[in-house]
């Protein structure tokens, strides 16, 4: 009866009142997170590991089981599973639903750097990664250009369009694929191997070895001091080629030999094994694949990419590089709008749920002012 007598005898109070909570309302709405899909914790952690040229036995052997090893020992962990390919690792942790996932994740990244030294020298070092929803592609945008090649496009997006992507707030990594991407190949001769009893192996320490930037000390120069560096990386193919092995008898009866890297092998410049490509409207194209971060904003990244901005002269960043570099993006995917269109879709059936309220209680009221 209080609360009746109160909204009878003082409407504009009541009035106030009904204001402040729908504007309160509305800030609130308005200042949520938009996400297409809540944030899911699937406790799940990843360890991959490439190693080129092995097949799935050696990967089984000499990998994956010393990872399984190393993690099954972890708290709470419900399953440890592996995939052994040629050339490729993959050991899923899963954790019990409800334990904290990034305690999970430092204590697979401790054991796993504790078994590092155990596994091949040639094997990359293991890449750790925890599963959730927010590691799906906010943007996915594919380049072209008229005037570059493939090669030259991912050079562009490797060093340059990466970076600049990435510094857009809520970005959390900014991944290339597609394109031709450079490598020097040494392609060994055998008859000159054998003439001048050199391995594989040999070759592959010098050329590992000379290709190194390494410090070297210091020089006191009076009240001065200076940091000594030996550049040893190559600038050029004809430099690896004038690069000098020296031989030595493992017998000791003979003096040590050099022989010039040209002399047993042909050095080029050529383009790396492609293993994945991408292709828009039946062409070769390299492809930026842009995730957000856990507390990232899908809607507001795409404003900031594709939307007009006073930083960039009332252009937007997609427009901006397409006149800097001379290329054109194809926005495949952009998450923004499925976002967008769902939430209007919420909004229509918020205000047409109010409205079917309102016709329900005046149909029974016949009275407007009982709204």
């Amino acid at each position: 009866m209080g609360l009746t007598k109160t909204a009878i005898t003082r409407p504009v109070f009541i009035l106030m009142l009904m204001l402040a909570s729908i504007l309160g309302g509305w800030i609130a709405f308005n200042s949520m997170r938009v996400e297409l899909n809540p944030d899911v914790n699937f406790g799940v952690v990843t360890v991959t590991t490439v190693y080129p040229g092995a097949g799935p036995d050696e990967i089984n052997t000499l990998i994956s089981k010393k990872i399984e090893d190393a993690v099954t020992g972890i708290a709470n962990v419900q399953e440890v599973t592996s995939v052994s390919q040629e050339g490729f690792s993959n050991v899923v942790v899963q954790f019990v639903i409800g334990s904290d996932i990034q305690v999970g994740l430092n204590e697979v990244r401790t054991k796993v750097d504790s078994v590092v030294s155990q596994l091949p020298r040639e094997a990359e070092r293991p890449l750790i990664d925890k599963f959730d929803s927010a590691s799906d592609p906010v943007l996915t945008m594919a380049l072209r250009s008229k005037g570059l090649s493939n090669r030259q496009l991912r050079d562009l997006a490797d060093n340059q369009l990466k970076d600049k992507i990435a510094r857009v707030k809520g970005v959390a990594q900014v991944s290339v694929l597609g394109g031709d991407e450079r490598e020097i190949q040494v392609q060994l001769k055998r008859d000159a191997l054998l003439r001048y009893g050199l391995g594989v192996s040999d070759v592959q320490r010098a050329v590992t070895a000379a290709a190194l930037n390494v410090p070297a000390g210091r020089i006191v120069a009076g009240e001065e001091e200076f940091t000594v560096r030996v550049l040893g990386e190559f600038e050029s193919v004809e430099a690896l080629e004038n690069m000098y092995l020296t031989i030595s008898d493992p017998q000791q009866r003979a003096p040590s030999k050099q022989v010039r890297l040209g002399d047993v092998a042909t050095v080029i410049d050529a383009n790396k094994e492609l293993r994945e490509s991408s292709r828009v409207n039946g062409d070769d194209s390299v492809v930026l694949i842009v995730q957000k971060s856990q507390e990232g904003n899908a809607v507001e990244i795409s404003k900031a990419i594709r939307e007009a901005s006073p930083d960039f002269g009332g252009k937007s960043l997609l427009e901006s590089l397409q006149e800097q570099y001379g290329i054109e993006f194809i926005v495949t995917l952009d998450t923004s709008v499925q976002i967008v269109e769902s939430l209007l879709d919420l909004n229509i059936a918020i205000f047409f749920g109010i409205f079917l309220v309102g016709i329900v209680i005046w149909m029974f009221l016949h009275n407007i002012r009982g709204l």
